[in-house]
């Protein structure tokens, strides 16, 4: 899959820390479907407001384990992040990368939540924000430690999942409770990854059916409220 442009929902998500009507939120959480592009597009925007917003800051990228992190996260968003001009070096060893851009450097250390005792790796730490790529995938202990960290001023928290049980602790906790929570929510779909082509969204449609097709969000039409009643959706640039 070649990524040649983004959809507005995929901008949205990379834009909103600098919009007027939204930057003063304190998280953003995307759910949806699978090969719906809000996994790239969010972390593409983490790094770009980390960049803009600090230098010399820690950040967070945090998934279920460092290996699936790297494959899924990190691997396919270093070329598009050296395509806008920044400067990447990663450290493989330390579990870590540090990324230039516009004269500042920040660092990005890596984790995997793996189980409850994975909350002990980021015990301690200072951050100024942090990413979850498939969270409702991790321990609670580790998520909720890793959000302590986060001390900084003008820190925020990003995160990203699949459909879950309507009672896993992440959906009655932080989607349910977005508005408490200052969070944004946003529900994606397939169809907001352009990059897909119609036979390969077709192809998926033939793939699932019944509660496992609902449960993937693959064609539905929902979408975030806010975002239907704001210039985002089509606005954006």
């Amino acid at each position: 899959m070649t990524i040649t442009e983004f959809s507005p929902k995929q901008r949205f998500v990379m834009k909103w820390w600098n919009m007027h009507d939204y930057n003063r939120r304190d998280a953003i959480i995307a759910d949806g479907a699978v090969r719906s592009g809000k996994t790239l597009s969010m972390s593409l925007g983490f790094l770009f407001w980390a960049a803009e917003r600090f230098d010399g800051g820690a950040f967070a990228m945090c998934g279920k384990t460092i290996t699936s992190l790297r494959r899924n996260v990190i691997t396919p968003m270093i070329p598009i992040l050296e395509g806008f001009g920044f400067t990447v070096r990663e450290k493989i060893s330390g579990n870590y990368f540090d990324f230039a851009w516009n004269g500042r450097t920040n660092r990005v250390y890596l984790f995997g939540g793996r189980d409850e005792s994975s909350a002990a790796l980021i015990q301690g730490m200072t951050l100024s924000g942090v990413f979850f790529d498939e969270v409702a995938l991790m321990p609670r202990s580790f998520v909720e430690q890793a959000l302590a960290r986060c001390s900084v001023s003008g820190s925020k928290m990003w995160f990203n999942c699949n459909p879950d049980n309507p009672s896993h602790w992440f959906y009655t906790e932080w989607i349910k409770k977005r508005r408490e929570k200052n969070a944004l929510y946003l529900h994606f779909t397939m169809d907001d990854n352009p990059s897909l082509s119609e036979k390969v969204r077709e192809r998926y449609e033939r793939m699932y059916s019944g509660t496992f097709y609902d449960r993937l969000s693959l064609r539905t039409a929902e979408c975030c409220p806010m975002l239907l009643t704001t210039r985002a959706a089509t606005g954006l640039t």
